[in-house]
């Protein structure tokens, strides 16, 4: 039986997940995080070389599996996680007396063509070390791109910010919306295909409507003030996005942040 093909999205963003066999470890210590890492980056300038450049916009490495999240120009990026995770496993196997493969079957991907739905994958990836209970904050964890975007000056040689920072509308709202928790969020991960968008924005707009009341929602930038935040929280607790929200409203995502 011939294999699945992969979900090719029309933005060219993709969530990757991939996996140690078995659940097993693939990064015993930092030297090891490193080599991968320096896999990856030999791996994206492999791919600019040819007609279809890749970029990295997010990642995370986690004790037995890893979070990327890409943009390529020649869809779902097989080439480069087939050279990163064989070159990687070669080192790797050489390296603790091991043999095997080390990544369980092929990896797991997801297209992220929602705009709302990016800046969901983008935070989850960067969450997965607080929700591992491996640290209290995003910016604690050093193996992760998310210092690259929340830390002025920060740099790691991989990530292009460009794309999720104009998306998000700037460094502090990106900051704000990593302090957020959302417990239903299931993006493609390790052990689960469950794959939750948010709303596009005919149904935001009816929800919205739902959930205000009297109040429309091209009404609220004009509310008082205690009133307008008080309607951006019901609209945000109602799980649409800041995005939707300030299209809807018309509110700058700075004060939706702060409300």
């Amino acid at each position: 039986m011939g294999r699945t093909a992969r979900d090719h999205g029309e933005s060219g963003i993709y969530h990757v997940v991939a996996r140690g066999v078995g659940r097993q470890i693939i990064f015993e210590d930092d030297a090891d995080r490193t080599r991968y890492l320096a896999e990856l980056r030999r791996g994206l300038a492999g791919d600019a070389d040819d007609a279809g450049a890749t970029a990295l916009l997010a990642w995370c490495l986690m004790d037995n599996h890893v979070h990327l999240l890409v943009e390529s120009e020649q869809g779902a990026p097989s080439r480069l996680m087939r050279d990163v995770g064989s070159a990687y496993a070669l080192y790797f196997n050489e390296r603790h007396d091991r043999v095997g493969h080390l990544f369980q079957g092929r990896f797991r991907s997801e297209a992220v063509d929602d705009e709302g739905y990016l800046l969901t994958v983008v935070r989850y990836v960067h969450q997965n070390p607080v929700r591992a209970g491996l640290v209290d904050a995003c910016e604690e964890y050093p193996w992760s791109s998310y210092r690259a975007y929340a830390v002025p000056g920060a740099e790691d040689g991989l990530t292009s910010r460009e794309r999720v920072l104009e998306a998000f509308g700037g460094r502090a709202t990106l900051r704000a919306f990593h302090e957020e928790v959302d417990e239903a969020a299931t993006c493609v991960d390790v052990g689960r295909g469950g794959i939750r968008r948010l709303l596009d924005d005919a149904d935001a707009l009816e929800v919205a409507r739902a959930v205000l009341g009297d109040v429309r929602p091209e009404e609220v930038a004009s509310l008082p003030r205690p009133e307008r935040d008080r309607a951006i929280r019901t609209l945000r607790a109602a799980r649409l996005s800041v995005r939707q929200v300030e299209r809807l409203t018309g509110v700058s995502r700075g004060v939706i942040s702060r409300a």
